[in-house]
């Protein structure tokens, strides 16, 4: 076999009878800019984006964009460079991304939630000539970035400015750069053209016929690519966006929001459809909503099940697989039960139009079907590269020798083809894991161990839960001779500095000595068992009834097994909101207050019993006295 097969057509299954205007191939011949002045030109008056507090119409976005672009081009001239942008996730920050395009240049999304130090390498790393950010944020940004590197604050541009400026771009001209986790132990930048983020958006829109009555959720970062792509499927159809953080409205306030707003379009992780289901209850739905995309964790049939409870008898779930070196999907399909043989993973859909994919045994050879191989993809419009690493860019991207224009990628992902076309996604054939919706490489948390005092040495373990996805991640240092006393809590606390949260181990034990092989590697087989032998002694110290009382509500709120006194929400696999629930449950169960900086201060459900403990006990002699 030497190709998967494609999708008979990219909206094969979905809403095929829904009226939208097909986005032209046409568009993919100049920018991003050109096509939204079209758009916005077209849908002055209507909404273009909103957040919790603005809103703005296309004209008015446009013409704010505008001013954006004109200040960028005073502020910085002929200086070369993309430009970072730094903004909570609110109207500004699609402003902020038009402004950037309409000069010329790229931008590179910055996350508010990472570390300071993140953010600073990436902008030095990409080789930023401006920050555009907003309001007080903007005062801080002058703060934390070198003096010569201008400040453009959206709040305070002045008048004047257009979208079609004199230096227009054109479709193979910088559109973004995005930074995922690096192998090296440095993040890297993956960038792409406007053809690249236009093709996607074409792909997106005639996959789920959008059009200008859509109003679609944007619910992550737009530091990622799933970001760029949101803002503009929606933006450049005429559509309404909508920024809104689960972090902050958490669950309900998420249901709510879909509502109010008549949401027709979100993308969700499996976490936060179980959230919103155990908040909406049994029977009740989000009937606005047309299409719900899946992804960024393991997704299973149960899931499914979730969601045709929770939303319209009408409406279409779609999964799919991609990378941010392919510039979104290569895979997707329209989940159809029928093809429903058991409870565990969905597979991830069949090949999308413009992308060959390949899955490649051991043996460098097409694998046959039901084999296990690498899937490696083949396109025109794969990212760029990596940004100013030429030999990480050669290392991973290929030119296809029968098409110069044609470039080939190892994802490191592996999967199988089954025998009704679709595709099944296995694992990584490298250190780079999907945990909670993030790609992370292990090898950059563990350069950040290294960097701690008095560390010699460090290494991750996965630990996966009973279906063998990654759950959590634990870190083993091994120390300087002479060095003492470095705890879990000051370890985290470091990296807290350094590293994005979902990047932090739930746990930093010390070892006397990493156990290493003949070549002095650490022997990562060995470590993991260390690691198992931990968790099994820990379990078995389940002899205070509180503990046992804890851990149970541990379990029931994440959804697992197997605790013991020694994890936390964090080594459980559970996320922020997840974390609050658990609060909120021991609050009702023991009838104390936990103060926010105490539930995460502690670091593990030994600790919190303690504190618990102590608690309750100083509580009950107060009542004693006071009733003597």
């Amino acid at each position: 076999m030497s190709r998967i097969p494609q999708c008979l057509t990219i909206d094969h299954g979905g809403p095929v009878d829904r009226p939208f205007e097909s986005f032209p191939a046409s568009a993919l011949e100049r920018s991003i800019v050109d096509r939204f002045d079209a758009i916005a030109r077209r849908f002055a008056p209507r909404l273009a984006v909103a957040d919790c507090i603005r809103q703005l119409t296309y004209a008015e976005l446009a013409a704010l964009a505008g001013r954006v672009a004109a200040a960028i081009t005073s502020a910085v001239g002929d200086r070369p460079g993309p430009i970072a942008i730094l903004l909570a996730r609110d109207v500004y920050f699609p402003v902020a991304m038009l402004g950037v395009l309409a000069c010329g240049r790229g931008y590179v999304p910055l996350d508010l939630s990472n570390p300071i130090a993140r953010n600073q390498l990436i902008a030095t790393q990409s080789g930023a000539a401006a920050v555009v950010s907003a309001g007080a944020l903007a005062g801080s940004v002058r703060a934390l970035f070198p003096k010569e590197l201008p400040v453009i604050d959206i709040a305070t541009v002045g008048e004047g400015g257009t979208l079609r400026p004199d230096l227009q771009p054109g479709p193979e001209d910088l559109a973004f750069i995005v930074y995922t986790s690096g192998s090296t132990g440095k993040p890297k930048g993956v960038y792409h053209s406007h053809r690249n983020l236009l093709h996607d958006v074409m792909q997106q829109t005639n996959a789920m016929h959008l059009n200008p009555h859509d109003r679609v959720a944007m619910l992550h970062s737009p530091s990622i690519i799933g970001g760029s792509r949101e803002i503009f499927m929606s933006l450049l159809n005429g559509a309404s966006l909508h920024l809104l953080s689960p972090q902050d409205l958490q669950a309900a306030g998420l249901v709510r929001e879909i509502r109010s707003r008549r949401i027709t379009y979100c993308r969700l992780v499996p976490t936060l459809l179980l959230q919103i289901a155990e908040v909406l209850g049994p029977g009740q739905r989000l009937d606005s909503v047309r299409i719900v995309a899946l992804g960024s964790q393991r997704i299973d049939w149960s899931d499914f099940d979730v969601f045709r409870q929770h939303f319209s008898t009408e409406a279409f779930l779609i999964v799919g697989m991609g990378a941010t070196e392919c510039g979104g999907n290569f895979a997707h399909w329209y989940v159809n039960e029928r093809v429903r043989e058991s409870n565990s993973r969905l597979p991830v859909g069949r090949v999308l139009p413009d992308a060959t994919l390949t899955i490649v045994g051991d043996d460098g050879f097409p694998a046959v079907e039901g084999d296990v191989g690498e899937m490696v993809v083949k396109s025109r419009y794969l990212a760029l590269g990596y940004w100013r690493d030429p030999d990480l860019t050669a290392s991973r991207f290929a030119t296809d020798p029968a098409n110069p224009e044609t470039k080939v990628f190892k994802t490191g992902d592996l999967g199988r083809l089954r025998p009704d076309g679709l595709i099944e996604f296995v694992g990584r054939n490298d250190e780079q894991i999907k945990l909670r919706g993030h790609r992370i490489e292990t090898g950059e948390i563990e350069m950040a161990l290294r960097e701690i005092a008095g560390a010699q040495d460090a290494s991750i373990v996965v630990r996966c839960n009973e279906a063998g996805d990654p759950r959590s991640l634990v870190a083993y240092i091994e120390l300087r001779p002479g060095i003492q006393g470095l705890s879990s809590h000051e370890a985290r606390s470091k990296l807290r500095a350094h590293l994005p949260q979902y990047m932090v181990p739930a746990a930093v034990t010390v070892l006397d000595a990493l156990p290493r092989l003949p070549n002095l590697k650490i022997d990562r087989a060995r470590l993991a068992q260390i690691d198992a032998a931990h968790r099994a002694r820990s379990a078995d110290l389940l002899e205070d009834p509180l503990v046992a009382q804890m851990i149970k509500i541990f379990e029931t709120v994440i959804g697992t097994t197997n605790a013991t006194p020694d994890d936390n929400v964090a080594s459980l696999g559970g996320d922020s909101l997840q974390s609050v629930i658990v609060a909120v449950e021991l609050e009702k169960h023991f009838r104390i207050i936990i103060p926010v900086e105490i539930f995460e201060g502690v670091q593990t459900i030994r600790d919190l019993a303690g504190w618990i403990a102590t608690t309750k006990a100083c509580s009950d002699f107060r009542s004693t006295r006071d009733r003597s």
